[in-house]
């Protein structure tokens, strides 16, 4: 009588045939695991942007003049409007305002990070304005630019400082804009001129 079974050879064959197939899955999942952390650093800095975008355009209630009832100009009433004559065309990091508990930095759940705990920041926020149309006729238009950023994976921020150091000016991040990624976001912002 023939006695039927596997050679050592043919279960060797069979264990490494399983040990590709496992190492493929294995890579696989390291691929997907990374793929969904961006995915969702990427929604969490969208919906930061949206909520900058509704922040400027809710600091324009206070931009109501020049008029033509009233000629003098009071954008400097507002929180980060005011901007718009200094830093025309350029990056700015806003000022945290304590009164509305909002500013630049967010940490990993997207929620807002107060300025003496600015360390604790994940994502950072920078705004650039300039004038679309002139408030001289009381009608004025900004455009509003938001960009928030963040590190990429194993990326220190720049100039070994965190990613929303105030110290660290906007042109240091342009300039290691490889350390990080962003999201653009723009919209218009409209002069309140209902009074």
């Amino acid at each position: 009588m023939k006695q039927r079974g596997y050679t050592l050879v043919e279960l060797l064959m069979a264990i490494t045939i399983f040990a590709i197939g496992v190492t493929g899955v294995i890579a696989m999942q390291k691929v997907t695991v990374v793929a969904n952390q961006h995915a969702r650093e990427l929604a969490v800095a969208t919906h930061i942007g949206q909520a900058w975008q509704e922040q400027l355009a809710t600091d324009a209630i206070a931009w109501n003049h020049p008029s033509p009832k009233v000629a003098a100009q009071d954008i400097g009433d507002t929180n980060w409007l005011v901007n718009v004559t200094g830093n025309a065309g350029n990056w700015f990091r806003p000022a945290y305002r304590d009164a509305m508990k909002f500013g630049p930095s967010f940490d990993t759940l997207g929620n807002v990070v107060a300025e003496a705990n600015v360390a604790q920041a994940h994502y950072c926020t920078h705004i650039r304005l300039g004038w679309l149309y002139p408030d001289t006729a009381g009608n004025g238009l900004l455009r509003a630019e938001v960009r928030v950023f963040w590190p990429r994976e194993g990326q220190a921020g720049a100039l070994g400082a965190g990613v929303c150091d105030p110290n660290v000016q906007p042109a240091a991040i342009d300039a290691a804009s490889e350390r990080y990624h962003f999201i653009h976001q723009v919209t218009a912002i409209k002069q309140n001129t209902a009074l």
